[in-house]
């Protein structure tokens, strides 16, 4: 069976979309973190990097530890940067957040968009709660 070029095309771009989350987890790049209200409102900007080390979590799977190299705005009681942050990766979409806080967990997950990964701010719990939205940029 014949693959078409449009189909190849469509299935190399999907592939380099996914190869921004896989690259997050590269341990030298940073990413601009910013996280938004439902206002859109600016509450949290951060650097941030991957790091390959395992995170405690309350949450199943495997989580690996992000760490904050610098602090710009930042709103501690919206989104944490002080405590231990997590993320993991599973089927193209990224989840980075506080994962130690059982039932208190607070979740930024998307997927990429061209060079930036968005997605929503979500409170977890005992229910979901959207908070807001964020996004990621790699900036080295």
């Amino acid at each position: 069976m014949k693959i078409s070029a449009p189909s190849k095309l469509t299935a190399g771009i999907w592939m380099f979309c996914l190869m921004g989350v896989v690259h997050a987890q590269e341990q030298n790049f940073l990413w601009r973190l910013r996280v938004m209200d439902m206002d859109s409102q600016l509450k949290v900007e951060a650097t941030i990097r991957f790091s390959n080390e395992t995170a405690e979590s309350c949450m199943g799977g495997t989580w690996k530890r992000i760490v904050v190299e610098t602090k710009g705005t930042q709103a501690e009681d919206f989104f944490p940067l002080a405590g231990p942050l997590a993320y993991k990766q599973e089927q193209g979409t990224l989840t980075l957040g506080r994962t130690q806080v059982c039932d208190g967990y607070l979740f930024l997950t998307g997927k990429p968009e061209g060079s930036i990964i968005k997605g929503d701010y979500d409170g977890v719990g005992w229910g979901s709660k959207k908070l807001g939205s964020f996004s990621l940029q790699k900036i080295q």
